[in-house]
């Protein structure tokens, strides 16, 4: 089944309304943390305003929140502005059935300024579009592939929230990374994930048990960037629906305990030309990088701790930043090389490189976005085709490392005048000042268990 079968155009959504099949449609767009905010409508309300263009009104705030909801002041939408309303026009290439929700259809929407036919400029999605539309200028095109890790709990959702996530019994007792014994056990949820997510148009290529209690990695097929994107946010969308309503507890958190393995988000990318031909692999005898593509290469590692902001948005990502747990921190290329940030693997037109920087909890769309500019600044600069990196990058000298800290993440990025100038101040500034709120909602509002156990009865 391919992702193209199981899209809907506007007649095969009306014979199967007509039929009684569909009558819903959720409209939804990506928000700053990769999930889906919108509305569901009903039938004539998704033909009064999904198909007429005019869209569906949503609160701005939507995009100036935390992830308790509680608004954050920024220029897009505040008090002043009275959080005004923008609209989400859904983007029709992208309707398909729910496969868990039979009488559902499911559109992506891009959104815009409430009086205008502009893209709200803040918007994941948008942001994306830019990047995608700079690449095109020079002729260039890039398809993406996420590698997702994800943790599931045979303790359902309710309990575990009333137990605050501690002490949940995973599906795993034991490490079981590639075990079949483990992936047979798993197998009764795992297939629903494998065998639904393509007829949701989500690409499926493998899954197995990961390293960590309970951990699974699934990946997906690679595609054109901004298709990869949806698919991203759609496949951990789909993946929480579908254990909630198996009773298991799912968490893409990048770190959830201490003394176990975080989860990544393996980003693959490769470099086309806007007429479709493969640029990453070199014509010349014995293959390897192009020289562009070795410049855009050279570009992400150049970049890789100033945009680290980007690939680890949270408090928890720079907890899995641990150099013996294969986490990306060390800032080097690889040729299959696991202990380098970046990895090169394949060879001819699948010939890629990896990210190993992300984890579970990764926007895709600004992920995909630094990528991006990252690498056409360094085709802008012509830089050299980076050296590789042999043995073992974590006891390597002179091997930068990435932030370890949101705190020096967050200082790195608001240096970097090349991420300004290819997001703009606008997007610049918003992501800027909606990082910096979560880093002062941990330092100044949180206590912490560690500080409890600590100091509680010591100090």
């Amino acid at each position: 089944m391919t992702d193209e079968s199981v899209r809907l155009d506007l007649d095969q959504f009306e014979k199967l309304v007509r039929a009684g099949e569909i009558n819903t449609v959720v409209c939804a767009a990506p928000d700053p943390y990769g999930r889906l905010v919108g509305k569901r409508l009903t039938i004539p309300a998704f033909r009064a305003l999904g198909l007429s263009g005019a869209g569906v009104n949503a609160s701005s705030f939507v995009f100036a929140v935390d992830l308790e909801m509680n608004p954050l002041d920024l220029p897009v939408s505040n008090a002043d502005n009275g959080w005004a309303d923008i609209r989400l026009v859904p983007d029709l290439t992208t309707m398909r059935r729910v496969p868990w929700e039979p009488h559902v259809a499911l559109v992506i929407c891009d959104a815009y300024e409430g009086d205008s036919d502009t893209l709200l400029a803040v918007a994941p999605r948008t942001i994306l579009r830019r990047q995608i539309q700079r690449a095109e200028e020079q002729g260039l095109r890039f398809k993406f592939a996420s590698e997702l890790e994800f943790f599931l709990s045979s303790t359902p959702p309710r309990q575990a929230w009333e137990l605050g996530y501690q002490n949940l019994k995973m599906l795993s007792d034991y490490r079981s990374d590639y075990q079949m014994i483990q992936s047979s056990r798993d197998d009764w949820f795992i297939e629903r994930i494998r065998n639904q997510m393509p007829a949701f148009g989500v690409s499926i290529e493998s899954s197995k048990p990961e390293w960590g209690l309970g951990q699974q990695e699934v990946t997906l097929d690679y595609c054109d960037t901004l298709e990869m994107a949806d698919r991203h946010v759609l496949f951990k969308y789909g993946v929480k629906q579908l254990a909630h309503a198996a009773d298991l507890t799912v968490t893409f958190m990048a770190k959830p305990k201490i003394d176990e393995v975080g989860s990544s988000c393996h980003l693959h990318v490769s470099m086309w030309s806007t007429d479709g031909d493969a640029l990453s692999w070199s014509a010349e005898p014995g293959g390897g990088m192009s020289g562009r593509f070795g410049s855009f290469v050279a570009g992400q590692l150049l970049h890789a701790t100033d945009m680290t902001l980007l690939f680890a948005p949270t408090i928890n990502s720079y907890k899995r930043f641990q150099p013996d747990q294969f986490a990306g921190t060390a800032i080097a290329l690889g040729n299959d090389n696991r202990s380098c940030a970046f990895r090169l693997v394949g060879n001819g037109p699948s010939y890629r490189v990896e990210n190993r920087i992300p984890g579970g909890d990764v926007n895709p769309y600004y992920a995909y976005s630094a990528t991006i500019a990252a690498g056409l600044d360094g085709i802008a600069r012509d830089l050299p085709v980076p050296a590789i990196f042999d043995g073992n990058a974590w006891t390597g000298t002179d091997v930068p490392i990435v932030p370890t800290s949101l705190h020096e993440a967050l200082r790195l990025f608001a240096e970097c005048k090349m991420v300004r100038a290819a997001f703009g101040d606008e997007v610049f500034d918003h992501l800027l000042s909606s990082s910096r709120s979560e880093l002062v909602a941990f330092d100044s509002h949180t206590v912490t268990d560690w500080e409890t156990r600590r100091y509680y009865e010591r100090v």
